[in-house]
């Protein structure tokens, strides 16, 4: 009986919680951006027409899909769905970003109640020492949420966030000199991918249109290394996705908060240069005009100097 009661205690307030559960944007915004810390910090959604910046830092593809999975739904306003891939998505570390134990203790109380069985059996997989503990967790969280009727994610799931100043880079050279890295051979997560194919399938699957987009990074940062592995994963696995690559996008070093993320000063520059891009139509199927350039289905500003700002 005790049994019962506790499988009761962890399932039923699940079900309610997936059942209940509230996902809402803007009822004007048609544009959902889904991504890690790089796109959390370079989007301010204030200075983009139609879009909400759904991003969270140290997300991996495995959790944005949980998040996909209801804002879809729950929003039919939206028509387009843009997707962070940046270099450092590709890397194993994104493993840990699913699985280790701080990670998971932190996300999985969050998403567990949207997740298939499958998902759950992946995570007891690769770490079963910690998965009880944190559906442990998850049991209580769901608990408290069904006794306070508190369904609402709103507002809980990420958005854009403000850096102020720059560290570890000094303030006065300009990002303009092409760096040179040696090819570095990197050990990919399999999951991560499979997990980002997920998304864009369901995406696809939702008649919605699906952009991958690469935030600026500086030329000293270090997940550089893998461009080429990088870009042959992006065209072997996802080359039906329209790519928007603004990976040199032209900023300062005082633009950046660090190599992989931009301060609040870049997050303008940028973000207003994103919403003229988007109000150019260039999102639009068959666009064409000053921003767009279509090749390996990569689009991107072909004006004089690149990136008119």
């Amino acid at each position: 009986m005790s049994c019962l009661l506790m499988a009761a205690i962890t399932l039923i307030p699940g079900y309610l919680v997936n059942r209940f559960s509230k996902f809402s944007i803007k009822k004007n915004n048609t544009i959902a951006l889904f991504g890690h810390s790089h796109a959390e910090c370079a989007y301010n959604d204030t200075l983009i027409s139609n879009l909400t910046n759904l991003s969270h830092s140290a997300e991996s593809y495995f959790y944005t899909f949980q998040k996909v999975k209801k804002y879809l739904p729950q929003n039919p306003q939206i028509t387009t769905v843009i997707i962070e891939f940046s270099n450092n998505q590709i890397d194993t570390k994104m493993d840990d970003w699913t699985w280790g134990y701080t990670y998971m203790s932190n996300m999985l109380p969050q998403y567990a109640s949207f997740m298939a069985p499958s998902d759950l059996e992946l995570l007891a997989k690769h770490n079963s020492k910690y998965f009880m503990n944190c559906i442990g967790i998850t049991a209580r969280i769901n608990l408290i949420k069904v006794l306070t009727f508190n369904y609402d994610y709103t507002g809980k799931t990420g958005g854009y966030f403000k850096i102020d100043g720059s560290r570890q880079l000094p303030a006065s050279d300009v990002t303009g000199k092409t760096v040179k890295f040696s090819p570095k051979k990197t050990t990919v997560s399999i999951t991560n991918l499979q997990y980002l194919r997920k998304i864009i399938d369901y995406c696809y699957s939702m008649h919605k249109s699906v952009f991958l987009i690469r935030s600026p990074q500086h030329q000293l940062y270090e997940y550089r290394a893998n461009e080429a592995e990088f870009e042959l994963i992006r065209k072997r696995y996802f080359n039906d996705v329209r790519f928007l690559d603004f990976n040199d996008f032209p900023l300062k070093n005082n633009d950046f908060a660090d190599f992989g993320h931009l301060n609040f000063e870049g997050a303008t520059k940028f973000s207003k240069y994103i919403n003229r891009f988007i109000l150019s139509g260039t999102l639009n199927p068959g666009a064409t005009g000053s921003f767009v350039q279509k090749e390996n289905n990569i689009i991107y500003s072909i004006s004089s100097d690149r990136y008119p700002l």
